[in-house]
């Protein structure tokens, strides 16, 4: 039995030197060995082939400028929904979406969202806190705008959009026209957001999902089911979120946080503190 005892603690003691070994490998020494994903190619607006690649290892193709932003969605939208993406550094799409007279430029570059109702988005992607400006969406008649337009079963976080002009006609949103059983998470709009119904800063509309940590500062109306983080809610979770821009609604249903809550959705340490007006049904 003692020699037993004594084969047992030398066996501890070297798995334990070996996980204090492998302890002060650095992590880029294991990152090495890990399998870059295939590149994905696309054309875009302009007639370019743009190449994405996943240059780290780290299971996200990378974005780093609006080409690259352009291609993802071009890939997204031609049914390879489940990709995940990253961006590495700000994204301007436009420099200027209006004239410095007010106006709006129509010679802006016009943004086609990610996922549709036919190919909602469903990876992950992460703005690893990064910010996407000069968003120029004219979609009066569209459906599922934003720079998402429908995600479905997907996360995505840590994305900012500014500076930026989107209009549709339902599940308009900042970040996401609709959200379907996904995640949106650290996310903020401070562009103007218009559209008819279902229109939201950050989410046009949200089901069976939940938004933690979001805010909008940018104008949003609408004509009903209108509201500053989302314009609808159903059976989801709004917490921690805020709203300090305008939000408009000609007719019912119009929120600061969120313009109507359907099916039990519950909302958590949320506050508005901008201006919200509407017909009917207005808080």
């Amino acid at each position: 039995m003692k020699t037993k005892k004594n084969f047992g603690k030398r066996v501890l003691s070297l798995v334990l030197t070996l996980l204090m070994v492998l302890s002060l490998v650095p992590m880029s020494v294991f990152s090495a060995f890990a399998e870059e994903l295939p590149e994905l190619s696309a054309t875009i607006d302009t007639g370019d082939s743009i190449t994405l690649k996943d240059a780290d290892a780290d299971g996200y193709y990378d974005i780093s400028n609006a080409d690259e932003l352009y291609a993802f969605a071009a890939i997204v939208n031609g049914g390879n929904t489940s990709i995940n993406g990253e961006l590495t550094a700000d994204i301007v799409v436009n420099e200027n979406v209006y004239n410095e007279d007010g106006t709006i430029n129509i010679n802006a570059r016009e943004w086609m969202p990610i996922g549709d109702s036919s190919y909602g988005y469903s990876g992950i992607f992460d703005g690893q806190n990064h910010s996407v400006s000069g968003l120029y969406i004219l979609g009066f008649s569209i459906d599922y705008v934003g720079l998402f337009g429908c995600v479905d079963n997907a996360t995505v976080k840590n994305t900012g959009v500014i500076d930026s002009l989107i209009r549709g006609n339902n599940y308009v949103g900042g970040v996401c026209g609709q959200a379907y059983a996904s995640k949106v998470i650290n996310c903020y709009n401070s562009g103007a957001i218009n559209g008819a119904k279902y229109i939201g800063g950050v989410v046009g509309d949200i089901y069976d999902s939940t938004i933690t940590n979001c805010y909008n500062t940018g104008s949003v109306s609408g004509a009903y089911y209108v509201g500053g983080v989302s314009g609808n809610a159903y059976v989801s979770k709004v917490i921690d979120c805020y709203n300090t821009g305008e939000v408009k609604g000609s007719l019912n249903a119009v929120g600061g946080v969120v313009g109507y809550n359907d099916g039990g959705t519950t909302i958590t340490n949320c506050y508005n503190t901008g201006t919200v007006s509407g017909a009917g049904y207005v808080g």
